[in-house]
């Protein structure tokens, strides 16, 4: 019965502290109700009436906690500083700048004016290192004004042929005629120059080299 009374006495306390620091920061009525109910636990009727006397009023206890919590000093900020970057850090590679993707577009677009068909390639090659473009951007810019070339000449042909038998017309249908030297200009004035600003438009907003 002494075990019965006593388990009543230490439960109607810890009821009416749980009451008490309902308000309180939960870490700090965690830790005071933990250590009241170890304090409580395996003493007999007698002695929780003596340990609850000497512990006080629950809302006493929850008071002073709150007092003590309010007076402690704010803990510490720790702020860290991000690390400065190396004077003598890595630079970027060539091939990973922005100037790099810009000089390559334009040679591929102009540097045929400057050296016939050499030009081009050296473009196309600054092109193909730059990491500033996808591998289907660069294949458009590179190749697509040579499938509208081949398309154009094809089609030539067939026309050529069509005319020739025809009209039976002695001619090659496959040597080229000044329509097909027109398309090459066409190529070389109009569609790569306009696959460099296509790069260029792509280039846009572009701070740092693709992965």
């Amino acid at each position: 019965m002494t075990g019965t009374e006593a388990q009543s006495l230490r439960e109607d306390y810890l009821n009416r502290l749980d009451a008490a620091i309902a308000e309180l920061p939960w870490r700090v009525a965690n830790d005071l109700r933990s250590g009241i109910a170890e304090e409580l636990d395996g003493l007999d009727a007698a002695e929780v009436r003596a340990r609850i006397a000497q512990l006080g009023d629950p809302v006493r206890i929850a008071e002073a906690a709150q007092d003590e919590t309010a007076s402690a000093p704010p803990a510490p900020v720790i702020v860290v500083a991000p690390a400065p970057p190396s004077a003598f850090g890595a630079k970027p590679a060539m091939v990973d700048t922005k100037w790099f993707a810009i000089v390559g577009a334009l040679v591929l677009g102009f540097g045929s004016f400057v050296f016939p068909i050499g030009g081009w390639v050296i473009g196309a090659a600054l092109v193909t290192s730059s990491r500033f473009w996808r591998r289907w951007e660069k294949a458009v810019a590179i190749l697509l004004p040579f499938v509208a070339w081949v398309l154009m000449f094809l089609l030539s042909a067939l026309l050529r042929g069509l005319s020739v038998w025809s009209s039976s017309d002695s001619r090659n249908p496959v040597i080229p005629t000044a329509y097909d030297l027109a398309n090459v200009a066409l190529v070389l004035v109009v569609l790569i120059p306009a696959g460099t600003l296509w790069l260029l438009w792509r280039l846009r907003g572009r701070d740092a080299p693709l992965r």
